[in-house]
């Protein structure tokens, strides 16, 4: 008698195509692994690769990546455990030129648990007795990077490049007295398969803040290229202003302290930027957040919500306006004891899958950032913060006692010069060919290769003055220096009423980001302030930042998917 079959019915859904697609004969195209909202799929796009299959087990997410690029076939699975009713193998997915994958780093990420985000801990330093019932769940995610592995095994693409967190390398058995932190092994082989399979690969900590993204996102770009071909050139090396040589400098990548036990590699902690010629640390240009905001909602006075704030939220929203009480607004994390608040002249914090980020605001601001006499709103976005173009912003408060300026109100400054000062009330300096260095308290010291912004709320100051004290601003009751033909002497003002440590909470402005911020400061293009933007997503807030929050900054992914493009069509130039 035969046995009964025990397979379950197969669940997982195959889309075609939504839009014919013609391809060219040396069009390069590419399958992309765990797509969710598809920051890979447009990154790779922009570097000159067409994606014709992507999958993902999320049904929401995979119609999102559908709707943005309906060129591309897809499939709604479980790539990881053959066991689930909607398993599809990795194996049957069609070969590539390029293989992409953002691997799952849900759990090995320092973001993992809610209980640790509650308390303001990294899931290494958290004393959590139901951790242990998740580390099957946990190694299970990490087995994402297996489905790369697979396909390789099967297809042999000449190009993978896979994205995580930097802790995919403690893949392993925990180390001992650490049941949190794995020592690494699991990792350490499954790069020694793909040596095997005939490849080789190159490993980079990147931060999408220097890739036009208003966010500080570190991640790693594992890097995996046929040996036949040549390596990419992949060093990082933003133009950077070095004030010890006094010009512009290709910044060079450098460890300041090497890998941590638990993976983890953040820019300015294990890594920095410095000059080839004097080895001086030296600051890329990075996109401020208020390219992502939307300022002209600074959502409803804290006294008048219908459900007032926590108790944990209003001492939260206290301790921000304390620290930066010269400031009209800031950013704030608003689900956190412990957080790191953000100035709008900064990037953003690293997104999660939450919604976890505040605007705590004075009241209506306005701002403008000038190069050569143009001017702009603060509700418009800002250009990214760069070496040779000079830009700032200034902030107003509300005169909460005499009426608010309005948000449209034309900037009441008069600047001789092309460089304007990042002006509040008094502490943010601004320095000629470099970005904007914040300081919450004092000012520091000015050199000849400064240009200050003015620390008062009337003044002027020099732009190209030859010494420390002729760039140093002046408050109106000194006499102005020397006038020439050469450097140009600015007036600017602003008159201020109160400081956000003045203001009583109950009338300052609170509100989350929305979810059309989160994606802007994760990279995307969304719709924003009348620019219509070409990503389609719809559905619930919490799912949309999800999505962003998950997914891997489009320009990071044209960045390297460029230099992995040049070497392919380096070597059939050369057949």
């Amino acid at each position: 008698m035969a046995r009964p079959s025990k397979e379950l019915p197969r669940t997982a859904t195959h889309r075609p195509a939504i839009k014919r697609r013609r391809f060219r004969h040396d069009e390069l195209i590419a399958v992309d692994l765990f797509s969710g909202f598809g920051g890979l799929t447009e990154g790779i796009k922009r570097a000159g690769f067409t994606t014709i299959m992507a999958a993902n087990h999320n049904p929401y997410k995979v119609q999102v990546h559908e709707a943005n690029h309906p060129e591309a076939e897809h499939w709604i699975a479980d790539l990881v455990n053959p066991d689930a009713a909607d398993y599809h193998s990795a194996r049957d997915l069609p070969p590539a030129d390029l293989l992409v994958a953002g691997v799952s780093c849900v759990n090995h990420s320092l973001a993992n648990t809610i209980k640790a985000y509650a308390e303001g801990l990294t899931l290494f330093d958290l004393d959590d007795p139901d951790y242990e019932a998740r580390v099957t769940r946990s190694e299970r995610d990490r087995a994402t990077a297996n489905c790369v592995l697979q396909y390789a095994a099967k297809h042999r693409p000449r190009l993978i490049l896979v994205e995580c967190t930097t802790q995919l390398s403690s893949w392993g058995p925990a180390l001992p007295g650490r049941p949190k932190v794995g020592d690494g092994s699991t990792y350490r082989w499954w790069l020694s398969q793909f040596d095997l399979l005939g490849y080789n690969h190159t490993v980079l900590y990147l931060n999408s803040q220097f890739f036009g993204v208003p966010q500080s996102r570190d991640r790693g770009y594992w890097v995996f290229v046929d040996k036949l071909l040549p390596m990419p050139d992949l060093e990082h090396r933003p133009m950077s202003r070095c004030h010890g040589c006094d010009r512009d400098v290709e910044a060079v990548w450098t460890w300041k302290t090497g890998m941590t036990p638990t993976g983890t590699v953040t820019y300015g902690k294990q890594y920095n930027y410095r000059c080839p010629s004097c080895r001086r640390e030296v600051i890329p240009p990075m996109t401020p957040s208020l390219h992502a905001l939307d300022l002209s909602d600074l959502g409803k006075r804290i006294g008048d919500r219908d459900k007032p704030l926590k108790e944990t939220t209003l001492a939260r929203a206290e301790r921000c306006r304390q620290r930066f009480a010269s400031f009209p607004a800031v950013l704030m994390p608003a689900k956190g004891v412990h957080g790191t608040e953000r100035l709008l002249g900064q990037p953003l914090a690293t997104q999660t899958s939450q919604q976890e980020t505040a605007l705590l605001a004075a009241g209506a601001v306005f701002a403008a950032h000038r190069h050569n006499g143009d001017g702009k709103n603060i509700a418009l976005p800002m250009d990214t913060v760069t070496s040779t173009h000079e830009k700032a912003v200034l902030l107003a408060l509300d005169n909460y006692q005499g009426g608010p300026r309005g948000a449209g109100t034309p900037l009441p400054t008069q600047v001789g010069s092309e460089t304007l000062a990042l002006v509040s009330s008094g502490i943010l300096p601004y320095r000629q060919n470099t970005v904007p260095t914040m300081h919450a308290e004092a000012m520091p010291t000015v050199t000849s290769d400064q240009i200050p912004g003015l620390l008062t709320a009337a003044g002027w100051y020099k732009q190209n003055g030859s010494s420390a004290t002729e760039t140093a601003p002046h408050p109106l009751t000194d006499p102005l220096g020397t006038i020439t033909a050469h450097d140009t002497t600015a007036l600017l003002m602003a008159e201020w009423h109160a400081s956000l440590r003045d203001l009583p909470l109950d009338d300052c402005y609170f509100r989350m980001l929305g979810p059309h911020e989160i994606g802007r400061g994760c990279g995307f293009d969304v719709p924003f302030q009348g620019h219509r933007g070409t990503f389609k997503v719809w559905g619930a807030a919490r799912d949309q930042v999800n999505g962003y929050g998950n997914a891997v900054s489009p320009q990071v992914g044209t960045w390297i998917g460029e230099r992995l493009r040049a070497v392919l069509h380096r070597t059939e130039a050369a057949a």
